[in-house]
């Protein structure tokens, strides 16, 4: 009886762990400091290319989404591991940048430019 019980809770710890999620997480910056609060932030999983002459794909499906905080902070749970899509919306325009999604957290601190009048984001 006792045996029994320990088998399942393991079994329920190994499908607990198959069903984890990858969290990213990081601090954006411009000049320096921190983005506003309140930036929207989303995530996709990045959709695979099609090839040569094959119908276009979907556009990605929304992960998760998030503000950030006061400090320019932001929190996002993605359900597959993969290539990944992460948007910041900042002035109404939409800035992406590709990532990678693992079963661990992964940390992406950002940094938002400005040049020649365009908005980029890149990893600091």
């Amino acid at each position: 009886m006792r045996s029994t019980a320990v088998l399942l809770l393991l079994a329920g710890g190994l499908a607990a762990t198959d069903a984890s999620a990858g969290r990213i997480f990081g601090d954006i910056k411009l000049d320096g400091k921190p983005v506003p609060a309140g930036l929207t932030v989303t995530i996709a999983v990045a959709v695979p290319a099609a090839a040569p002459g094959a119908k276009p794909k979907p556009a990605p499906a929304l992960s998760d989404s998030t503000a950030t905080d006061r400090f320019g902070s932001y929190k996002l749970t993605v359900k597959d591991e993969g290539k990944c899509i992460l948007t910041l919306v900042y002035g109404k325009q939409p800035v992406t940048l590709e990532v990678f999604s693992y079963q661990d957290a992964t940390r992406y601190d950002l940094v938002l430019e400005k040049r020649d009048g365009k908005l980029s984001l890149r990893r600091k």
